[in-house]
């Protein structure tokens, strides 16, 4: 039985990314977008290169739930959802309008529900689910308080719905990603301009593609449940819960 995988946000960047790794490996690939017309092309580009493929579009809004929920009730069943649809918004927080603030709340997280709700009962027992958190929702980032805010949630999601369908024998896992993509290039030449040209040790960001690979062929088959695992380039690793302790700190 071939293994079918949604992923959200697919026509760009590490969802691309991502539906095009999974081709690779024989899965069965159903793109997310909001634009019929990007999803088509991307899905013929696919088809293209790999001609004995499955590749399915599911076009709706995250942040429409009824469209979501009418959205996935055609879809077959399901073995992985990868929850990539994302945005931002960045500001500093004296100048972050409200509007900031809301859009990126509701596709981030407010999307993630949207679809994860839609979705689980459409899942396959041992199946997996992936959250797409960053290392400014772990640490921080200045400017990207709502961003952060969002991804930092979707931390604690996982943790949690880790916890709540293991009895449905589905795995929820989330990835950190470092990588070049249409949301982080902004970032990275203002950065560059900002410091003469050089960047920060920590936005020597890898590539989509590699993020891709990563997820398809090492977080999806994974045994662990509630891991937040990390990538940049050829460095991979997780991240461990924040811990307790019994002192006040100096």
């Amino acid at each position: 039985m071939v293994k079918r995988i949604l992923i959200t946000g697919a026509t760009r960047g590490i969802g691309r990314a991502t539906a095009q790794a999974a081709m690779e490996q024989g899965l069965a690939v159903i793109i997310h977008g909001r634009n019929q017309h990007r999803l088509n092309q991307v899905q013929q580009a696919l088809l293209t290169r790999y001609q004995h493929g499955e590749c399915r579009v599911l076009c709706c809004d995250v942040t429409d739930r009824a469209a979501v929920s009418q959205a996935c009730r055609q879809l077959p069943p399901v073995d992985y959802l990868v929850n990539n649809a994302g945005t931002v918004a960045d500001a500093w927080w004296t100048k972050m309008i409200a509007n900031q603030w809301d859009t990126v709340i509701a596709t981030n997280l407010t999307g993630v529900f949207n679809v994860t709700r839609a979705v689980v009962p459409r899942m396959r027992a041992g199946g997996a689910i992936i959250m797409m958190t960053s290392q400014g929702g772990l640490l921080g980032n200045p400017g990207q308080a709502n961003y952060a805010a969002t991804k930092g949630a979707l931390v604690s999601l996982t943790y949690t719905l880790a916890r709540e369908l293991a009895r449905y024998h589905l795995r929820v896992n989330a990835v950190a990603p470092a990588a070049r993509t249409d949301m982080t290039r902004p970032v990275i030449a203002h950065l560059r301009d900002r410091n003469g040209g050089q960047l920060p040790a920590e936005w020597q960001l890898g590539s989509a593609a590699a993020v891709g690979r990563f997820i398809v062929t090492r977080v999806l088959p994974a045994p662990q449940t509630g891991c937040v695992f990390a990538i940049n380039g050829n460095q991979v690793g997780y991240w461990t819960p924040p811990q307790y302790h019994a002192r006040f700190p100096k």
